[in-house]
């Protein structure tokens, strides 16, 4: 593999863990502190993004891992 190869991986999980602790430690408890019907709606749909993404970034791996 190269090196640059390895790097664009590596910043790519750097970035998904940032977005990641981001959201579920910064930006969720925010939206239900505030209580407000537009705040959770926000944060149960960013919540079903992530997921989304998350499964689909997983099948893409499995999917490039095949010979």
């Amino acid at each position: 593999m190269s090196a640059k190869k390895l790097f664009e991986i590596l910043v790519g999980m750097l970035a998904y863990l940032l977005i990641t602790l981001l959201w579920f430690f910064y930006a969720v408890p925010g939206m239900w502190e505030s209580g407000t019907e537009a705040a959770l709606i926000v944060g149960g749909f960013g919540s079903m993004l992530w997921l989304a993404v998350t499964a689909s970034g997983i099948v893409y791996i499995i999917q490039r891992a095949r010979p």
